[in-house]
Protein backbone atom coordinates (compact mmCIF):
# COMPACT_ATOMS: atom_id res chain seq x y z
CA UNK A 1 0.00 0.00 0.00
CA UNK A 2 1.22 3.26 -0.51
CA UNK A 3 1.87 5.64 1.80
CA UNK A 4 -0.42 8.36 3.05
CA UNK A 5 2.09 11.42 1.64
CA UNK A 6 0.26 14.43 3.35
CA UNK A 7 -0.59 15.98 6.84
CA UNK A 8 -3.97 16.97 7.63
CA UNK A 9 -4.80 18.94 10.61
CA UNK A 10 -8.35 20.11 11.67
CA UNK A 11 -9.43 22.50 14.22
CA UNK A 12 -13.00 21.69 14.35
CA UNK A 13 -15.96 23.86 15.08
CA UNK A 14 -16.58 22.79 18.75
CA UNK A 15 -18.12 26.02 20.46
CA UNK A 16 -16.99 26.71 23.57
CA UNK A 17 -13.83 24.54 23.83
CA UNK A 18 -11.09 22.69 21.96
CA UNK A 19 -10.67 20.08 19.31
CA UNK A 20 -7.75 19.37 17.05
CA UNK A 21 -7.38 16.73 15.20
CA UNK A 22 -4.36 15.43 12.80
CA UNK A 23 -3.70 12.66 10.41
CA UNK A 24 0.18 12.55 10.43
CA UNK A 25 1.91 11.27 6.86
CA UNK A 26 2.31 7.93 6.60
CA UNK A 27 5.59 6.05 7.37
CA UNK A 28 7.25 2.59 7.30
CA UNK A 29 5.29 1.42 10.52
CA UNK A 30 1.87 3.11 9.13
CA UNK A 31 1.21 3.53 5.23
CA UNK A 32 -2.03 5.67 6.62
CA UNK A 33 -0.29 7.45 8.68
CA UNK A 34 -1.37 8.07 12.48
CA UNK A 35 -3.93 9.76 13.96
CA UNK A 36 -3.54 12.30 16.86
CA UNK A 37 -6.64 14.21 18.80
CA UNK A 38 -5.62 17.21 20.88
CA UNK A 39 -8.11 17.67 23.51
CA UNK A 40 -12.11 17.69 22.59
CA UNK A 41 -15.16 19.20 23.41
CA UNK A 42 -18.48 17.92 21.86
CA UNK A 43 -20.87 20.50 23.02
CA UNK A 44 -23.24 19.43 20.15
CA UNK A 45 -23.79 15.83 21.28
CA UNK A 46 -25.34 16.57 25.12
CA UNK A 47 -27.91 14.59 26.90
CA UNK A 48 -31.62 15.56 26.08
CA UNK A 49 -31.71 17.20 29.71
CA UNK A 50 -28.83 18.94 29.06
CA UNK A 51 -30.03 20.63 25.28
CA UNK A 52 -31.88 23.38 27.35
CA UNK A 53 -28.98 24.48 29.46
CA UNK A 54 -26.44 24.65 26.38
CA UNK A 55 -28.65 26.32 24.01
CA UNK A 56 -29.23 29.03 26.36
CA UNK A 57 -25.53 28.99 26.97
CA UNK A 58 -25.61 29.39 23.07
CA UNK A 59 -27.56 32.22 22.88
CA UNK A 60 -26.17 34.29 25.62
CA UNK A 61 -22.71 33.62 23.63
CA UNK A 62 -23.88 34.71 20.25
CA UNK A 63 -26.08 37.57 21.99
CA UNK A 64 -22.77 39.08 23.60
CA UNK A 65 -21.18 38.81 20.36
CA UNK A 66 -24.12 41.16 18.54
CA UNK A 67 -24.12 43.28 21.10
CA UNK A 68 -20.72 44.00 21.28
CA UNK A 69 -19.93 43.73 17.27
CA UNK A 70 -20.50 47.27 16.38
CA UNK A 71 -17.47 48.36 18.83
CA UNK A 72 -15.12 46.08 17.28
CA UNK A 73 -14.20 46.26 13.54
CA UNK A 74 -13.02 42.09 14.52
CA UNK A 75 -16.88 42.12 16.00
CA UNK A 76 -19.54 39.99 13.90
CA UNK A 77 -23.00 40.29 12.76
CA UNK A 78 -25.74 37.80 13.73
CA UNK A 79 -27.34 36.34 11.15
CA UNK A 80 -31.22 35.65 11.92
CA UNK A 81 -31.08 31.68 12.98
CA UNK A 82 -31.81 30.13 15.88
CA UNK A 83 -29.59 29.11 18.54
CA UNK A 84 -30.79 25.58 18.00
CA UNK A 85 -30.04 25.88 13.81
CA UNK A 86 -27.09 27.24 14.57
CA UNK A 87 -25.57 24.33 16.75
CA UNK A 88 -27.38 21.60 14.50
CA UNK A 89 -25.74 23.65 11.13
CA UNK A 90 -22.62 24.98 12.04
CA UNK A 91 -21.23 22.97 15.18
CA UNK A 92 -18.81 19.48 14.32
CA UNK A 93 -18.86 16.79 16.71
CA UNK A 94 -15.47 15.09 16.79
CA UNK A 95 -16.70 11.20 16.95
CA UNK A 96 -18.96 12.09 13.80
CA UNK A 97 -16.01 14.43 11.86
CA UNK A 98 -13.04 11.65 12.90
CA UNK A 99 -15.21 9.14 11.47
CA UNK A 100 -16.36 10.78 8.10
CA UNK A 101 -13.56 13.43 7.58
CA UNK A 102 -10.06 11.98 9.06
CA UNK A 103 -10.10 8.28 9.47
CA UNK A 104 -9.90 5.88 6.89
CA UNK A 105 -11.43 2.27 6.64
CA UNK A 106 -10.20 0.55 10.25
CA UNK A 107 -7.84 3.43 11.05
CA UNK A 108 -7.79 4.27 15.10
CA UNK A 109 -6.54 7.22 17.07
CA UNK A 110 -2.80 6.25 17.93
CA UNK A 111 -2.51 9.23 20.70
CA UNK A 112 -4.50 11.58 22.53
CA UNK A 113 -3.34 14.58 23.92
CA UNK A 114 -4.92 16.68 26.61
CA UNK A 115 -2.92 19.79 26.94
CA UNK A 116 -4.42 20.97 30.62
CA UNK A 117 -7.02 19.70 32.58
CA UNK A 118 -10.07 22.04 31.84
CA UNK A 119 -13.60 20.45 31.33
CA UNK A 120 -13.89 22.37 27.76
CA UNK A 121 -10.74 20.26 26.93
CA UNK A 122 -12.07 17.05 27.58
CA UNK A 123 -15.43 17.26 27.43
CA UNK A 124 -16.58 13.71 25.68
CA UNK A 125 -13.27 11.52 26.50
CA UNK A 126 -15.80 8.99 27.88
CA UNK A 127 -17.78 8.63 24.02
CA UNK A 128 -14.32 9.21 22.66
CA UNK A 129 -13.08 6.10 24.63
CA UNK A 130 -16.04 3.71 24.28
CA UNK A 131 -16.27 4.12 20.60
CA UNK A 132 -12.77 4.40 19.61
CA UNK A 133 -9.77 2.51 20.22
CA UNK A 134 -6.46 5.26 21.62
CA UNK A 135 -3.17 3.73 21.74
CA UNK A 136 -1.45 6.52 23.42
CA UNK A 137 -2.68 9.22 26.05
CA UNK A 138 -0.34 12.36 26.82
CA UNK A 139 -1.04 14.37 29.76
CA UNK A 140 0.71 16.66 32.51
CA UNK A 141 1.53 15.88 36.51
CA UNK A 142 -0.84 17.86 37.47
CA UNK A 143 -2.71 17.58 40.52
CA UNK A 144 -6.09 18.70 39.71
CA UNK A 145 -9.16 17.11 41.29
CA UNK A 146 -12.85 16.64 40.62
CA UNK A 147 -13.58 13.62 42.00
CA UNK A 148 -15.26 15.20 44.56
CA UNK A 149 -17.02 18.33 43.31
CA UNK A 150 -20.50 19.34 44.50
CA UNK A 151 -21.85 20.12 41.27
CA UNK A 152 -20.93 19.89 37.78
CA UNK A 153 -21.91 22.98 35.29
CA UNK A 154 -24.52 21.14 32.52
CA UNK A 155 -22.92 21.58 29.44
CA UNK A 156 -19.99 18.92 31.26
CA UNK A 157 -20.75 15.43 32.08
CA UNK A 158 -18.90 13.47 35.20
CA UNK A 159 -18.50 10.82 33.96
CA UNK A 160 -15.46 12.39 31.03
CA UNK A 161 -13.72 13.16 34.23
CA UNK A 162 -14.36 9.69 35.69
CA UNK A 163 -12.53 8.46 32.98
CA UNK A 164 -9.58 10.52 32.77
CA UNK A 165 -8.85 9.95 35.96
CA UNK A 166 -8.98 6.42 34.93
CA UNK A 167 -6.32 6.75 32.60
CA UNK A 168 -4.16 9.02 34.97
CA UNK A 169 -4.71 6.17 37.82
CA UNK A 170 -3.46 3.36 35.04
CA UNK A 171 -6.62 1.76 35.50
CA UNK A 172 -6.82 1.30 31.52
CA UNK A 173 -4.98 -0.23 28.66
CA UNK A 174 -3.75 3.13 27.64
CA UNK A 175 -0.20 4.00 27.27
CA UNK A 176 -0.15 6.50 29.28
CA UNK A 177 2.56 9.23 29.47
CA UNK A 178 3.27 12.93 31.27
CA UNK A 179 6.39 13.90 28.85
CA UNK A 180 7.72 17.85 29.13
CA UNK A 181 10.15 19.30 27.37
CA UNK A 182 13.35 17.60 26.14
CA UNK A 183 10.88 14.01 26.24
CA UNK A 184 11.20 12.12 23.61
CA UNK A 185 9.37 8.52 22.87
CA UNK A 186 9.00 6.21 19.51
CA UNK A 187 6.87 7.65 16.41
CA UNK A 188 7.40 11.57 17.78
CA UNK A 189 9.71 12.16 15.30
CA UNK A 190 8.15 10.59 12.86
CA UNK A 191 5.43 12.74 13.45
CA UNK A 192 7.36 15.77 13.81
CA UNK A 193 5.94 16.61 17.58
CA UNK A 194 7.91 18.87 19.55
CA UNK A 195 7.35 19.52 23.17
CA UNK A 196 8.04 23.48 23.58
CA UNK A 197 6.83 23.34 27.44
CA UNK A 198 6.08 22.51 30.25
CA UNK A 199 9.54 22.11 31.70
CA UNK A 200 9.40 19.17 34.95
CA UNK A 201 10.68 22.46 37.02
CA UNK A 202 7.65 24.33 35.96
CA UNK A 203 4.91 21.63 36.63
CA UNK A 204 6.44 21.39 39.66
CA UNK A 205 6.48 24.92 40.55
CA UNK A 206 2.60 25.61 39.68
CA UNK A 207 1.44 22.56 41.07
CA UNK A 208 3.15 23.93 44.69
CA UNK A 209 1.44 27.25 43.88
CA UNK A 210 -2.00 25.83 43.06
CA UNK A 211 -1.68 24.05 46.37
CA UNK A 212 -4.43 24.66 48.41
CA UNK A 213 -5.87 27.13 46.65
CA UNK A 214 -10.00 27.02 45.84
CA UNK A 215 -9.79 27.57 42.71
CA UNK A 216 -6.01 26.47 41.49
CA UNK A 217 -5.37 27.62 37.74
CA UNK A 218 -3.45 25.41 35.72
CA UNK A 219 -3.72 27.12 32.00
CA UNK A 220 0.12 27.52 32.14
CA UNK A 221 0.55 24.00 32.30
CA UNK A 222 -0.62 23.68 28.86
CA UNK A 223 1.64 21.45 26.64
CA UNK A 224 2.62 23.93 23.81
CA UNK A 225 3.49 21.67 20.91
CA UNK A 226 5.26 22.58 17.54
CA UNK A 227 4.27 20.46 14.28
CA UNK A 228 7.16 20.84 12.05
CA UNK A 229 6.28 20.35 8.50
CA UNK A 230 7.98 21.22 5.05
CA UNK A 231 5.52 24.12 4.53
CA UNK A 232 6.89 25.72 7.95
CA UNK A 233 5.46 24.73 11.82
CA UNK A 234 2.40 24.54 13.41
CA UNK A 235 2.16 25.81 16.62
CA UNK A 236 -0.94 24.73 19.29
CA UNK A 237 -0.07 25.98 22.83
CA UNK A 238 -3.23 24.85 24.53
CA UNK A 239 -4.58 27.90 26.56
CA UNK A 240 -0.98 28.68 27.50
CA UNK A 241 -0.77 32.58 29.20
CA UNK A 242 2.06 34.58 29.96
CA UNK A 243 4.44 32.52 32.20
CA UNK A 244 4.51 29.75 29.63
CA UNK A 245 5.37 31.89 26.82
CA UNK A 246 7.92 33.34 28.90
CA UNK A 247 9.10 30.27 29.84
CA UNK A 248 9.09 29.24 26.19
CA UNK A 249 11.34 32.40 25.32
CA UNK A 250 13.69 32.14 28.06
CA UNK A 251 14.83 28.12 27.26
CA UNK A 252 14.28 28.11 23.72
CA UNK A 253 14.81 31.80 22.10
CA UNK A 254 13.17 33.32 19.48
CA UNK A 255 14.70 31.31 16.77
CA UNK A 256 12.29 28.41 17.74
CA UNK A 257 9.25 30.44 16.98
CA UNK A 258 10.40 31.87 13.58
CA UNK A 259 9.46 29.07 11.42
CA UNK A 260 5.75 29.39 12.64
CA UNK A 261 3.80 29.67 10.04
CA UNK A 262 0.40 28.93 11.38
CA UNK A 263 -0.38 29.65 14.90
CA UNK A 264 -3.38 28.32 16.91
CA UNK A 265 -3.96 31.24 19.15
CA UNK A 266 -3.86 30.40 22.79
CA UNK A 267 -6.87 29.99 25.30
CA UNK A 268 -9.27 30.75 22.40
CA UNK A 269 -7.79 34.17 21.39
CA UNK A 270 -8.77 35.58 24.95
CA UNK A 271 -5.99 38.36 26.07
CA UNK A 272 -4.33 36.55 28.36
CA UNK A 273 -3.34 34.23 25.87
CA UNK A 274 -1.89 36.63 23.56
CA UNK A 275 2.08 37.22 23.95
CA UNK A 276 3.57 40.14 21.96
CA UNK A 277 6.43 38.91 21.66
CA UNK A 278 5.81 35.81 20.77
CA UNK A 279 3.42 36.31 18.44
CA UNK A 280 5.88 39.07 16.84
CA UNK A 281 8.32 36.80 16.31
CA UNK A 282 6.53 34.50 14.99
CA UNK A 283 4.35 36.81 12.81
CA UNK A 284 2.32 33.77 11.63
CA UNK A 285 0.39 33.32 7.84
CA UNK A 286 -2.62 32.10 9.41
CA UNK A 287 -4.08 32.32 13.31
CA UNK A 288 -6.98 30.17 14.06
CA UNK A 289 -9.06 31.11 16.79
CA UNK A 290 -11.26 28.50 18.59
CA UNK A 291 -14.01 29.93 19.67
CA UNK A 292 -14.73 31.52 23.43
CA UNK A 293 -17.30 32.51 25.56
CA UNK A 294 -16.20 35.70 26.46
CA UNK A 295 -16.09 38.19 23.57
CA UNK A 296 -15.14 41.08 25.80
CA UNK A 297 -11.81 39.37 26.29
CA UNK A 298 -11.17 39.04 22.98
CA UNK A 299 -7.94 39.26 21.73
CA UNK A 300 -8.59 39.87 18.14
CA UNK A 301 -7.28 43.76 17.59
CA UNK A 302 -3.79 42.33 19.65
CA UNK A 303 -3.24 39.69 16.60
CA UNK A 304 -4.24 42.26 13.83
CA UNK A 305 -1.79 45.10 15.11
CA UNK A 306 1.17 42.93 16.11
CA UNK A 307 0.88 40.97 12.73
CA UNK A 308 1.56 41.42 9.41
CA UNK A 309 -1.38 42.85 6.81
CA UNK A 310 -1.07 39.66 4.94
CA UNK A 311 -1.97 37.52 7.79
CA UNK A 312 -5.17 35.95 7.91
CA UNK A 313 -7.09 35.63 11.66
CA UNK A 314 -9.66 33.06 11.09
CA UNK A 315 -12.08 32.38 14.03
CA UNK A 316 -14.14 28.72 14.10
CA UNK A 317 -17.31 30.89 15.37
CA UNK A 318 -17.07 32.55 11.79
CA UNK A 319 -15.85 30.15 9.40
CA UNK A 320 -16.47 26.93 10.90
CA UNK A 321 -13.99 23.94 11.30
CA UNK A 322 -10.98 25.25 9.22
CA UNK A 323 -8.38 22.21 8.20
CA UNK A 324 -4.71 22.61 6.68
CA UNK A 325 -3.04 19.76 4.16
CA UNK A 326 0.50 20.46 3.50
CA UNK A 327 1.77 17.56 0.70
CA UNK A 328 5.13 15.71 2.36
CA UNK A 329 6.65 16.37 -1.16
CA UNK A 330 6.49 19.26 -2.30
CA UNK A 331 5.29 21.13 1.09
CA UNK A 332 2.38 22.92 -0.53
CA UNK A 333 -0.01 24.02 1.85
CA UNK A 334 -4.01 23.95 1.29
CA UNK A 335 -6.22 26.61 3.64
CA UNK A 336 -9.92 25.29 3.54
CA UNK A 337 -13.12 26.15 5.67
CA UNK A 338 -16.01 24.62 6.01
CA UNK A 339 -18.21 27.73 6.07
CA UNK A 340 -15.38 30.13 3.43
CA UNK A 341 -18.39 32.79 3.30
CA UNK A 342 -18.38 32.76 6.62
CA UNK A 343 -21.89 32.30 9.49
CA UNK A 344 -22.20 35.92 10.12
CA UNK A 345 -21.75 39.28 8.47
CA UNK A 346 -19.21 41.16 8.48
CA UNK A 347 -19.33 44.72 9.76
CA UNK A 348 -19.23 47.02 6.24
CA UNK A 349 -20.09 44.18 4.01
Amino acid sequence: MKPNDRLEVHFLNVDHGDCTIIRHPGDEHRSKGRVSFIDINDWKDKRPDDEEESIAALSKHLNSLNLTAANSPGGLYQKQISQEDYAEEYLDDPLTYFRSDVAEQGQDIWRFISTHPDMDHLSGLARLCENEDISVFWDTNHEKDLSDADEWPPQYEEEDWDVYDEIRSGETEHNHLQPTRGSQQEYWDDDNIQILHPSPDFVEELNEENDGEDEPKYNDISFVLKLRTRAGSILLPGDAEADAWDEILDEWGEEVLEDVRILKASHHGREDGFHEEAVSVMDPEYVVVSVGPKPTTDAYQDYYQTCSDDTEIWSTRQYGTISFTISNRGGALIPACSEPDGIFDLPGE
